[in-house]
C-alpha cells in the first residue's frame, strides 16, 4: 500500500517537476522562464484503499488493522502541501514532458487534448494487471514566470477506486538555480 500512495505522490511530483516541459511533435514548447522556479502542490486523496478484499480478508486482524492505519496515516501525510524547488534548464525542456511511466507505454495511452505555448492538457489510461489509472492533466503558464496545474487520477484495482486530485501553482523565481541542480523539496 505505501507504493501505492508513494506512486500517487511521485506521479504528482514528477507532474509538479516538469510542469513546464513538453515532448513529442504533437506537444508544443511552452512558454517559460529557464532558472530556478518553486512549486507548490495541493493534494486530495479521497476513495477505498486499492487492495482486494479477498486478499485483506486473509490477515489476521491484528495484521489488515496494521494495514489499514498505515494507508491513513500515508494518506494523512500525502495530502499535506509540498513546495519544491525545480532548476528547468534547457537540457530538461529537451528531455520532455514524462509522467514518470518508466517502461509501462506499452499499457498506457495518451491522448493530447490541447498544447500551446501556455497551455496543456493531456488524458492518460494505463492498464497494468488488474490496475487501471486515468489521468487527466492541465497546465496553463502566464507570462512565462507564473504556472497553475491540475491532475486528477483515479486508480482503480479490484472493484475499489482511489482518486488523487492535486492543484499546482508555480513561480518563476531565478535565472540562477544556485546549488539546486535538479529538484528539492521546501517543505
Amino acid at each position: 500500500m505505501r507504493s501505492m500512495t508513494r506512486k500517487a505522490v511521485r506521479l504528482a511530483y514528477a507532474c509538479a517537476a516538469v510542469t513546464l516541459v513538453a515532448q513529442a511533435a504533437e506537444l508544443v514548447k511552452p512558454d517559460i522562464k529557464l532558472g530556478l522556479w518553486e512549486v507548490v502542490n495541493n493534494p486530495q486523496v479521497s476513495g477505498q484503499m486499492p487492495i482486494p478484499e479477498e486478499e485483506l480478508a486473509k490477515l489476521p486482524p491484528e495484521r489488515r488493522a496494521q494495514i489499514e492505519a498505515g494507508f491513513r496515516a500515508s494518506m494523512a501525510r500525502a495530502v499535506r502541501p509540498h513546495t519544491y524547488h525545480e532548476c528547468m534548464t534547457p537540457e530538461k525542456l529537451s528531455h520532455g514532458f514524462d509522467l514518470d511511466k518508466k517502461g509501462d507505454e506499452a499499457s498506457c495511452k495518451r491522448r493530447v487534448i490541447s498544447s500551446t505555448s501556455s497551455e496543456l492538457t493531456l488524458h492518460d489510461e494505463c492498464d497494468r494487471s488488474g490496475e487501471k489509472t486515468v489521468s487527466d492533466i492541465h497546465f496553463q503558464v502566464a507570462g512565462g514566470t507564473q504556472m497553475t496545474g491540475q491532475i486528477n487520477v483515479v486508480v482503480t484495482r479490484a472493484g475499489k477506486t482511489m482518486n488523487l486530485n492535486s492543484s499546482l501553482t508555480g513561480k518563476w523565481i531565478s535565472s540562477s538555480c544556485g546549488n539546486i541542480k535538479d529538484a528539492e523539496t521546501v517543505e
